[in-house]
């Protein structure tokens, strides 16, 4: 949202025109907020925490294209690239939450659908509880917090470098960054959660 306050504005407005500023979003406001849930979606297919995912073994011979896979090999699928093949996704390096609204299924697609959670007999076993906790943590920030980029001492923003690590986990380098309530009343919000 530091990178693109043109999308984290779009999110907080969506959520305030459903929600309002009274309290935080919830799991049954999730299906009314598309919006959000292409925010997530994004986040997931640009930036999944395992680029790698987890090796897989054929459990039989096997050919994909003109490749020979035989049985007991190990397959390391590649998630980061198959999220930027430009064949599924226009402008794949790109972070657009729209195209999930764009797509003739929409955003409410099954949860399969997110490779980021890997696929076939190894898939997640916690890809629900991670999705639902990485999706109510995006609209709660949404609903509470601007997030921005920082200031220096004579005021002009500080640039994110927008690097990565390159490890088995991918998260981003450490950057300055400002987070400020959204009102008053989403400070309120935010310590009455912290007390809950």
């Amino acid at each position: 949202m530091v990178m693109h306050p043109d999308v984290q504005a779009k999110g907080q407005a969506e959520i305030d025109q459903l929600v309002g500023t009274d309290r935080l979003p919830t799991f049954e406001d999730r299906k009314f907020l598309p919006f959000v849930e292409s925010i997530y979606r994004e986040v997931g297919r640009l930036y999944p925490p395992l680029p790698l995912c987890i090796s897989h073994a054929s459990i039989g011979d096997d050919v994909y294209r003109d490749y020979i896979i035989p049985k007991g090999c190990i397959v390391i699928p590649n998630i980061w690239a198959m999220n930027r093949d430009p064949e599924r996704y226009a402008n794949p390096d790109a972070f657009r939450p729209e195209r999930f609204l764009e797509s003739p299924k929409g955003p409410f697609t099954s949860i399969n659908d997110i490779s980021a959670f890997g696929f076939g007999r190894r898939v997640c076993p916690g890809r629900y509880m991670a999705d639902n906790t990485v999706w109510l943590t995006i609209a709660s920030v949404l609903a509470t917090l601007n997030l921005g980029k920082a200031k220096d001492e004579a005021g002009s923003e500080i640039e994110v470098s927008e690097e990565f690590t390159n490890a088995f986990f991918c998260h981003p380098k450490p950057y300055k960054c400002s987070i400020a309530p959204r009102s008053p009343s989403a400070k309120g919000l935010i310590l009455a959660a912290e007390d809950a």
